[in-house]
């Protein structure tokens, strides 16, 4: 992931260490939201994520990708 990416996908909550926000791509990848809003967190919901790869090198969901979640809109 480059520094700042537009996604869409699905929001899911993994259970992972008590459990983390991530987006499911449209593309079949999983990305772990760090910071994401209350209102984002839905499971089963669709939404368009701005992310920063900024300050999302080392998580504790270790799903892989993780980004910074800097604006959203449900779709």
């Amino acid at each position: 992931m480059g520094a700042t990416r537009r996604v869409k996908g699905t929001i899911r909550k993994l259970g992972i260490e008590g459990g983390v926000w991530a987006l499911v791509t449209d593309e079949g990848d999983t990305i772990e939201l760090i910071e994401a809003p209350a209102e984002l967190c839905q499971n089963g919901r669709r939404a368009e994520v701005e992310l920063e790869r900024e300050g999302a090198d080392v998580t504790i969901g270790m799903t892989g990708a993780a980004g910074r979640v800097r604006s959203h809109k449900m779709l």
